[in-house]
C-alpha cells in the first residue's frame, strides 16, 4: 500500500504544476521564480463536476548497490475526477471513489478491498504536503542552478546537510518545458542511507480536458455479484471496517 499512496501523491502534485515562465529570468532570481510557481499551484483546484485529468508517465527507480535489487521501470496511466481515481500499470491497478478503494495485484492474483480515505480526495491535501516539502527544500538549499537547454528549463536544487540527513535527498532536478508550460521530468538523487539511489518520473501526457471517463470502482471489479472475467480466479482480501 505504500507504493500505491506514493504514486498517487506524486502524480497528484505534478498534475497541478502548470504556470507561466519567462526566459529572461536571471539565475539569481531562480529561487523566487520557483516560489512563485508554488504560490500559483495553491490556486489550482482538483477536477470538479464532469472534468477529468489524464496522465501518462514513466517511473524509473535505481536502488543502492547494497540492496541487491535490480532497477525497475513502469508506465502508469492515471485518471482523476471528482471523488474518483484510476491508476493502471503492469504491477498494480487502483480503482477508487469516496466509498471504496480496490488495489489489484495482477501478478499475484489478489484484490485488496478497502474503505476509502476522505483525505485521498481532499483537493488541498497532496498539494499542501508537496508544497511544504518543496518550500523546506528550497529554504535549506545551498545551491540552486537554472539553465535553459533546447527549450527546457533545468532547475537543480541541492539541500543542506540537515535536510539531506532527514530526507536522504542529495539533489533534485526539475525539467520545465517552456512551450507547454509544465514540468515534464523530475529526478531525485538519494544518499547511501536510502534504499533508492535515483528515481526519475517522466510525464508524457498531462491532459486537463480529457474526454476519458471513470466508472465506479465496483464496476471494474464485479459484474453483478460475480467477479469480472479478468479477475475470475483472483482472491479478494476484504479490509473494510464497515461492510
Amino acid at each position: 500500500m505504500i507504493g500505491f499512496n506514493l504514486k498517487i501523491v506524486v502524480a497528484a502534485f505534478i498534475c497541478c504544476i502548470h504556470f507561466g515562465y519567462s526566459q529572461t529570468n536571471e539565475i539569481n532570481d531562480c529561487k523566487n521564480d520557483i516560489l512563485g510557481y508554488f504560490d500559483t499551484m495553491e490556486k489550482v483546484l482538483s477536477p470538479k463536476g464532469n472534468k477529468v485529468y489524464y496522465m501518462k508517465y514513466n517511473t524509473s527507480t535505481d536502488f543502492q548497490e547494497s540492496q541487491n535489487t535490480p532497477s525497475s521501470s513502469s508506465y502508469t496511466e492515471m485518471l482523476i475526477a471528482e471523488n474518483k481515481i484510476l491508476l493502471d500499470d503492469e504491477n498494480m491497478k487502483v480503482f477508487g471513489d469516496d466509498k471504496d478503494v480496490f488495489v489489484v495485484l495482477p501478478k499475484v492474483g489478489k484484490i485488496y478491498w478497502n474503505n476509502s480515505d476522505p483525505r485521498l480526495f481532499a483537493e488541498s491535501n497532496s498539494q499542501k504536503k508537496f508544497l511544504e516539502i518543496e518550500r523546506a527544500l528550497l529554504a535549506s538549499a545551498v545551491q540552486i542552478n537554472c539553465v535553459v537547454k533546447n527549450g527546457l528549463q533545468h532547475i537543480t536544487i541541492i539541500p543542506n546537510d540537515e535536510f539531506e540527513k532527514k530526507s536522504g535527498l542529495k539533489r533534485q532536478l526539475l525539467e520545465y518545458d517552456l512551450n507547454s508550460k509544465r514540468v515534464v521530468r523530475v529526478e531525485n538523487l538519494f544518499n547511501t542511507n536510502s534504499r533508492i539511489k535515483k528515481q526519475v518520473v517522466i510525464y508524457e501526457i498531462i491532459d486537463y480536458k480529457s474526454t476519458k471517463k471513470i466508472k465506479q470502482p465496483l464496476e471494474y471489479i464485479f459484474r453483478g455479484t460475480e467477479l469480472n472475467v479478468a479477475y475470475k480466479n483472483f482472491e479478494i482480501i476484504d479490509n473494510r471496517k464497515n461492510k
